[in-house]
């Protein structure tokens, strides 16, 4: 977890996740013989969670060794949010069996007031590419669903050599659907001859930590 001063709050709220994302800290714990969420990894209870709703005013679900999709009680926790009349942000990515449009659609009516990120890295059918074990696809028709229900649907889309020409095809798909745009900049290559790695140097960013974000809508 992280905590800003504005009484905001970061939170990894699982340990799973379902993809295989190259450059994910879940591959460098396995490099390491460690487990993917790393050591001492769980789920937070709503019990804890309540703890953390009396102090807090925002909440970022966004993981860092999870998909915020695998914390059990998320839907009960978004509730609790709106209930309460705080503000939450959701980052998601990874797709699984047991989420089926009914789940999304209990999450997005639980909380209207909150913004989804989803991570579709391209265009939705090549998203796995990098988001490897990724339903794209369906992740993409969820964040259709998200415009229609919730405050805000954003397409979080990292460029990579594979998609860095279908961009312009992607924010007009984001468009038509209400969906805002999001277009992220990454500094996070493994030298030049990373095959991630875009080839118009606009795409791309050598200094660390350095991103340039393109939003639409």
């Amino acid at each position: 977890m992280s905590v800003s001063k504005n009484k905001s709050i970061t939170i990894d709220s699982s340990y799973m996740c379902t993809l295989e994302c190259d450059k994910c800290r879940r591959q460098y714990y396995r490099s390491l013989d460690m487990p993917p969420g790393g050591y001492n990894a769980g789920n937070i209870t709503l019990a804890d969670f309540n703890k953390l709703l009396v102090h807090f005013d925002r909440f970022i679900f966004c993981g860092q060794v999870s998909d915020s999709i695998f914390n059990p009680w998320l839907i009960d926790m978004l509730e609790m949010i709106y209930q309460n009349g705080k503000s939450v942000e959701i980052a998601t990515a990874a797709t699984s069996k047991k989420h089926k449009e009914d789940w999304y659609r209990r999450a997005f009516e639980a909380n209207p007031n909150a913004r989804w990120i989803f991570g579709i890295d391209g265009l939705p059918e090549e998203s796995c590419m990098y988001r490897i074990n990724q339903d794209g696809e369906f992740l993409f028709e969820m964040a259709k669903l998200c415009a229609k229900i919730c405050k805000e649907s954003i397409w979080q889309y990292i460029a990579f050599s594979y998609n860095e020409n279908h961009i312009d095809e992607a924010m007009q798909m984001a468009q038509e659907n209400g969906i805002i745009f999001e277009l992220n900049i990454s500094a996070r290559w493994n030298g030049v001859s990373d095959a991630y790695k875009p080839k118009n140097h606009l795409l791309y960013k050598d200094r660390p930590k350095e991103w340039k974000k393109i939003i639409s809508n």
